[in-house]
């Protein structure tokens, strides 16, 4: 008995156990949501409200400064309260669309009734020429103007369907009567009900005349009075209907002009949230499925209202204008700017002997090309468009062109180095990747050569940068070296006097360095003596040849020779006898 009390109170213990196991954890979890699901409520209750929104037309340089000082949780706060604005001006400018959509429908039923009065007229008028059997062709008149008045008559309860339906929805009565006087709305409403009158008294009229063969002209003229009166009615409906239509239009402008007003305030609040670490995407790409205006080009002169007050509201038509002038206005000056500033650069470069011509060119080029591209970004920020989307996508864009572009790159960079090393100047000459001749230009792309032969070589940069370059008119002084021969014959001190005295006696002819005359070789014909002397480099091709020409006339002169090749032939006895030989044949040649 002890032992089974013992085991049923080992089962209750282990019982309470596992209940006291799944309690527990399930407390504490509860204990530990709880702050959290607190702090949740807290953060959202504690969203500062909306301070700028007090004054929804408040200037936007005002509205920057305003929101300096606020915090990330702060603007979030401001954020939800223009966005709380800009919300309530979009339904009403949604409201405002789909009133007019409804006047449209309207308008086009009222329309359809004039055109079916219209032909009621004729069928009618019609009926009234004579014929042979004109009572019959009256009766056939009289149905067919039933058939047109049941056609308006259904019309004109379309018409009036369509109002009461717009009546009675709040959102689009609500528009209507934000841009519409009461006595308008009310003129609409008469003149179409009393335009249904009009034709129901008419129609049962012409029932009558369909029903027997009318010789009466005066009843038949009351019947086309009857038709007129019932179509001027019409007529005037749609001239009221016409009317709430275009001022519900006009208020549309006014509807987008606030809207436009609110989406900048909420942009520079936007902007400020952003720098401040705030997400405000989803708040952007709602400005922007908003923005724009959108026109039924069915409805032609809901267009053309749409048009012309979009051009003349202020933050439409007028708007644009003013950006348009700011944009051709910075762009003139930044143009006339840009040629002023590179024609004191060039002007000035003179005062740095040291800048190289190519690079000056370069300097005064990249300062007007670069003015006038940044004036065109200027430009474009005052048209109100945001140059970051556009600077990413050239930046995307380079990187293809300059993958695909690699080798012209390449002769980008080098042109760089010339630039900045400047291993030649414009008008040097100079020797490079097998072209020789007088640079003419030099850019960031390729360097022209003009040759001796007066042909214009372009080579690119690549070239000109990776192979060896031979400049000889880098120095202010160039060196002419002359190699003479003269005879074994002749005396090597006489011919190098003679050689001193020239390069003395020549005006062009440095003095220092001093010339430098010296035996160079013992050739197998000739006495080789080199002759080197000096000049200023724009002389060098004055002087070279006119030294050659002094040096040919003064040897002469002096009796010196100029030897040339030549070889002696010495022809033994005995190969000079013997029969058939070629010594034999050339000896006898000689002595011949």
């Amino acid at each position: 008995m002890i032992r089974y009390q013992h085991k049923k109170f080992s089962i209750l213990f282990g019982s309470l156990l596992i209940v006291g196991a799944w309690w527990l954890p399930v407390q504490a979890q509860q204990t530990t949501n709880s702050p959290n699901e607190q702090a949740v409520t807290t953060e959202d209750s504690t969203i500062p409200k909306a301070v700028t929104t007090a004054d929804p037309t408040i200037p936007i340089e005002e509205l920057e400064l305003l929101l300096k000082p606020f915090t990330k949780d702060e603007l979030d706060g401001e954020a939800q309260g223009w966005m709380s604005l800009l919300k309530t001006k979009v339904k009403e400018l949604s409201d405002a669309e789909i009133a007019v959509k409804r006047k449209n429908r309207e308008l086009q039923k009222t329309k359809e009734a004039v055109d079916a009065l219209e032909d009621a007229k004729k069928a009618l008028e019609e009926g009234t020429e004579p014929s042979p059997s004109g009572g019959v062709k009256a009766k056939e008149g009289a149905e067919e103007a039933q058939e047109a008045l049941e056609k308006a008559q259904e019309s004109v309860k379309e018409a009036v369907k369509q109002g009461e339906k717009t009546e009675q929805d709040k959102t689009s009565q609500g528009a209507i009567d934000q841009a519409v006087e009461g006595t308008q709305q009310q003129k609409d409403k008469a003149k179409t009900s009393s335009s249904e009158e009009e034709v129901a008294k008419v129609q049962e009229q012409i029932g009558t005349i369909s029903n027997k063969v009318v010789t009466d002209e005066q009843e038949q003229k009351k019947t086309e009075q009857g038709l007129e009166k019932a179509k001027e009615n019409i007529e005037e409906a749609v001239e009221a209907k016409a009317e709430v239509k275009k001022q519900v239009l006009v208020n549309m402008t006014r509807l987008r002009d606030e809207r436009t007003a609110l989406s900048d305030r909420f942009e520079v609040v936007l902007q400020e949230l952003e720098l401040k670490g705030g997400d405000v995407k989803s708040y952007k790409k709602y400005i922007d499925a908003i923005s724009g205006i959108k026109v039924d080009v069915s409805d032609t002169e809901g267009t053309w209202i749409t048009i012309v007050g979009w051009l003349q509201s202020k933050e439409g038509g007028v708007r644009w204008a003013n950006n348009i002038g700011k944009c051709i206005g910075i762009v003139a000056g930044f143009s006339i700017l840009s040629v002023i500033l590179s024609t004191l650069l060039e002007k000035s470069l003179w005062m740095f002997p040291n800048i190289s011509v190519m690079l000056g060119q370069f300097l005064v080029s990249l300062t007007r090309q670069g003015l006038f591209v940044v004036g065109i970004i200027v430009g474009i920020t005052a048209l109100e468009v945001s140059i970051g989307p556009l600077i990413a996508m050239i930046g995307a864009a380079g990187f293809v062109v300059a993958f695909a572009l690699q080798s012209t790159l390449g002769n980008f960079a080098n042109g760089l180095m010339i630039l900045l090393y400047k291993p030649f100047d414009v008008g040097d000459m100079i020797e490079v990747a097998g072209v020789k001749g007088e640079v003419e230009n030099v850019n960031l792309i390729c360097t022209t050569i003009k040759t001796p032969g007066n042909k214009i070589i372009i080579v690119p940069n690549n070239s000109v940068w990776g192979n060896v370059i031979e400049n000889e008119t880098t120095s202010p002084v160039r060196a002419m070296f002359i190699t003479v021969r003269v005879s074994y014959q002749n005396s090597i001190t006489q011919t190098s006097q003679v050689l001193k005295d020239i390069a003395n006696s020549h005006p062009l002819v440095l003095k220092d360095p001093e010339p430098w005359i010296t035996t160079g070789e013992l050739a197998e014909y000739a006495v080789k003596i080199w002759f080197k002397a000096y000049t200023k480099t724009e002389d060098y091709w004055t002087v070279y040849p006119d030294i050659n020409r002094i040096i040919k006339e003064r040897l002469e002169q002096e009796g010196i020779v100029i030897p040339l090749p030549r070889q002696e032939l010495y022809i033994s006895e005995s190969m000079a006898k013997e029969e058939g030989s070629m010594a034999k044949r050339f000896k006898d040649m000689t002595l011949s």
